[in-house]
């Protein structure tokens, strides 16, 4: 039963039937395809078969016959398999059906009535035999038009146009006779279109004759032997005329077969060539995209580079301009004082001239004048008396005047040394801190792939996020600030406004910040925190006692450094303290935590909750703010960098260790290595940190860095080592804290830190204050650390 999805297609030879094959993959669009094919027998067998039964038996014997047959149907297997594979290239799935009979035409209706076959399509003539308009032409194809059955839908195609369509409900409108005036053709059309049939029946009748006379001239008196010589004969000619022949199709096939490969490459190179150049043209199209939006963005940029620069000059414009006044103001000011000076001094001249001139005139009048004339006398020196009380008066009016114009110099001169100080600090911030760049949303979303969690490295509180990126070619970590952050637009520019400002060689160094997604840009510290070392995360070695001890005085000077500044950071814990190559502290989140927002925090914490180990209790008891707030933390970091042990119970265990004689070798980590007597002191200081009474709590000042310092000496003993290895980093205390490079002539300041000579000279020029606490020198000598050169000298010998 033939299937209604499946399209049969009659084919002959290649070239005859590969444009109706064509027709119907381009037209038909078949899900499936069924080739179907008439296989002629050979017809010089047919005819020898028509003319006696035995003589093909006679002429040819069995295995030359099979012979014979066979060579037809490896032709015809050749020719379906090659449309086979056709369709398979063409992506369609093909089937074949062939049977063997001589009239084409009624092989075609046997397999229709057979298989049930639906829809069938077949060439209507040759295909140099086409024309506009034309009608069915061939013999075979109104045979099958008019005998198909009528359930039989039927295409007839001929050179790649459809020249007629059977539907299978027409049973006679569609089916003219041949000799009725339906056939449109005209004779000379007619007389090709046979001349090709006629000419190959005149070929068989001839072999047919020639054979017959071959028989009948045997009969006329020839002896046996000469007509089978003759039989012979004519079977090696046969032979030889069917080798030929099949040689010769054998070529036509080759042939056809690779004109049909090369058209298919042909097609399949300009298909891609269409695919590669619609590519190009997308990825130059994204390419002129990207470039358009590059340059808008460096507009942009610039745009805002000339507005900042407009503001600035306007800036120093005006501030020049202040400067100018006040100069002048000042200049006549002083003009001003030195003219009152000077009529203080002439008044005070003729004060002291008056002064004499009465003490001259009471002395004569006491010697010249007698008791008779002391009247007269009071009388005069009523007068004189009025004079000096005159004098007096014009005096203080002077003295007055001189005040207000001293009080006002006073406050000129403090004004010019307010203006030149804000000026001496604006141009040092400008030298000593780096550019703050604000980046675009586009920016930050290109450099994390739109935020990827292949990006993603942590996240903090308040549903904050970390991420690490390269952002114009330098590693850093965006910071992006969660929904449930307390700070709207306004303070989330103040907050980096506050950030800008503190610079410091142990806080985290914010580059710039994006305030349209609400996200600060950090530098990335590459070593981790101090949290994942005491841990062990990734298989981390232990640290040092003296690597601890370092960061335990840095992070002593930076908290300093902070309170000076009157600046709390309220959330210290070993996850916010990253460390260098070096092991060098950086201190950061401290700018996110405010006041408010600890209170906030505090406030929403219910009993049931875990409690932050390294929170205040004082603070979460009475919110306030001091401080005292880092103290308590600092003070759990330090003995957890003393034993390596968790929060719980840690300040209980050191002191009840401290009690029992003061032996901590069962509270230090041994793995830190042999730690100096002075631990017992640094250990009693930081249970001190941890008192819940903040009052009794210690001075980082005057107590804890005292201590810290005490061991420098021994970790600069074990740790200025030389290093085996050449390549190796230098360690962190060879590093100036303003350069931060190598130091060639170490000094120690008064704040107990070591510096570079010319680089501290420089800041001290300037300032009275610790580059690394902030707080005020006691003296400004310097002390050469030779120890420290020395180290350094070997150290780079070394390497």
């Amino acid at each position: 039963m033939g299937s209604e999805d499946t399209i049969y297609v009659a084919v002959g030879g290649v070239e005859e039937s590969e444009l109706t094959l064509l027709w119907v993959l381009h037209n038909l669009k078949p899900r499936k395809v069924c080739i179907l094919h008439v296989h002629q027998p050979s017809k010089m067998i047919s005819s020898m078969y028509g003319v006696d039964g035995n003589l093909a038996e006679i002429i040819f014997d069995q295995q030359q016959i099979r012979g014979l047959e066979e060579v037809g149907k490896d032709m015809m297997n050749r020719i379906l398999d090659e449309y086979l594979l056709f369709c398979s290239q063409a992506g369609v799935s093909a089937i074949r059906l062939h049977i063997q009979m001589d009239d084409v035409a009624k092989g075609i209706v046997e397999l229709i009535r057979r298989h049930n076959i639906k829809k069938l399509v077949m060439g209507a003539a040759a295909d140099e035999h086409f024309s506009e308009g034309m009608w069915l032409m061939s013999e075979k194809a109104q045979y099958v038009n008019e005998n198909a059955p009528f359930s039989c839908q039927i295409w007839f195609i001929c050179r790649d146009h459809l020249v007629h369509t059977r539907f299978e409900t027409a049973q006679s409108s569609n089916a003219p006779s041949p000799s009725g005036s339906s056939y449109l053709t005209s004779s000379t059309e007619a007389a090709g279109i046979f001349g090709s049939t006629v000419s190959e029946e005149r070929e068989e009748s001839e072999c047919e004759i020639e054979l017959y006379d071959v028989l009948h001239s045997g009969e006329e008196g020839s002896s046996n032997d000469q007509l089978f010589d003759r039989l012979e004969q004519a079977l090696k000619e046969a032979e030889s005329s069917n080798q030929k022949a099949f040689e010769e199709s054998d070529r036509r096939v080759k042939a056809e077969m690779n004109a049909t490969r090369a058209m298919r490459q042909a097609k399949m190179l300009e298909r891609l060539y269409n695919e590669c150049k619609r590519e190009n043209e997308t990825a130059l199209a994204k390419q002129n995209e990207s470039l358009e939006n590059i340059k808008r963005l460096r507009e942009e940029e610039l745009s805002v580079s000339r507005e900042q620069n407009s503001i600035l000059e306007s800036r120093v414009a005006n501030s020049e301009s202040r400067m100018k006044q006040l100069e002048d103001e000042l200049s006549s000011a002083v003009e001003q004082l030195q003219v009152s000076l000077k009529e203080r001094d002439e008044l005070q001249i003729e004060l002291e001239n008056s002064h004499k001139v009465i003490e001259e005139l009471l002395r004569k009048q006491a010697e010249e004048t007698s008791s008779t004339h002391m009247d007269q006398f009071n009388l005069d020196q009523l007068s004189v008396s009025e004079i000096h009380d005159a004098t007096l008066d014009q005096l203080e009016i002077c003295q007055k005047e001189k005040d207000e114009l001293l009080v006002e110099l006073e406050n000129t001169r403090r004004i010019n040394e307010e203006l030149l100080r804000k000026q001496s600090e604006d141009t040092s911030n400008s030298h000593l801190q780096q550019p703050f760049i604000e980046f675009s949303l586009s920016e930050i979303e290109e450099a994390t792939e739109d935020f990827d969690q292949l990006y993603k490295i942590a996240e903090g509180a308040r549903g904050s996020v970390y991420y690490k990126c390269a952002l114009r070619h330098t590693e850093v970590v965006i910071k992006v600030l969660g929904r449930n952050s307390f700070q709207d637009s306004n303070e989330f520019l103040q907050e980096v406004d506050d950030l800008i400002k503190l610079r410091h060689p142990n806080l985290v160094n914010l580059i710039g910040a994006c305030p349209e997604k609400r996200a600060l840009v950090y530098e990335y510290v590459p070593n981790g925190s101090l949290e994942d070392h005491l841990n062990s995360r990734n298989d981390m070695p232990p640290l040092s006692w003296q690597s601890r001890m370092h960061i335990a005085t840095q992070l002593c000077s930076t908290l300093m450094f902070l309170h000076s500044g009157k600046l709390v950071h309220g959330n210290l814990k070993p996850g916010n303290i990253l460390l260098d190559d070096n092991f060098g502290c950086k201190l950061s989140d401290f700018g996110s935590c405010r006041a408010f927002s600890l209170v906030e925090n505090s406030s929403n914490m219910t009993e049931s909750s875990n409690p932050n180990p390294y929170l205040d209790p004082d603070f979460r008891n009475s919110r306030r703010v001091s401080h005292s707030l880092d103290l308590y933390p600092f003070g759990i970091i330090v003995l957890q960098l003393l034993s390596g042990r968790s929060t719980q119970g840690i300040a209980e265990s050191a002191q009840s260790e401290l009690l029992n004689g003061g032996n901590l070798s069962s509270f230090l980590d041994s793995s830190a290595g042999n730690w100096p007597h002075q631990v017992a002191q640094l250990t009693h200081l930081a249970i001190r940190c941890c008192d819940i009474n903040r009052s009794r709590r210690p001075d980082l000042a005057s107590d804890v860095l005292k201590v810290l310092e005490t061991m420098k000496p021994s970790i600069a003993s074990i740790a200025y080592a030389p290093e085996s290895n050449e390549d190796s980093e230098p360690p962190s205390y060879f590093l100036c804290p303003i350069l931060q490079a190598v130091m060639s002539d170490p000094h120690v300041a008064a704040d107990g830190y070591t510096y570079e000579a010319t680089a501290l000279q420089d800041w001290l020029a300037d300032h009275d204050t610790s580059p690394m606490t902030n707080l005020r020198l006691p003296n400004l000598n310097l002390i050469p650390n030779f120890p420290l050169r020395s180290a350094i000298q070997q150290w780079q010998e070394n390497r």
